[in-house]
């Protein structure tokens, strides 16, 4: 079974691009306008706890999708490396591919 490192490259390229998206949300700012508007009032608290949550969610979440993606990439490029020296190795001795 041979892997297709291309496949794998555009996985680890939509797993990144989830990541970007998701380090985007504009949730926790919602929440603190809204909690802005609500000063004085229990739920601002509550509003501004809940943005920082969310926002330490997201940031968590969001760097463990880049590294997931940047290492499904890097392995699809050490896959193609290892099959160029293998190659090149076979060439060198002639032995037919």
């Amino acid at each position: 079974m041979k892997l297709n490192t291309e496949r794998a490259r555009q996985a680890g390229r939509e797993v990144l691009t989830a990541a970007e998206e998701l380090k985007s949300d504009q949730t926790p700012d919602s929440l603190r306008s809204a909690s802005q508007r609500l000063r004085g009032l229990e739920l601002s608290d509550a509003l501004s706890d809940a943005a920082t949550g969310y926002e330490d969610f997201l940031r968590r979440f969001g760097n463990e999708l880049e590294w997931l993606g940047n290492t499904v990439v890097s392995a699809a490029d050490v896959v193609d490396m290892t099959e160029e020296a293998a190659k090149a190795s076979f060439d060198q001795v002639d032995i037919p591919v």
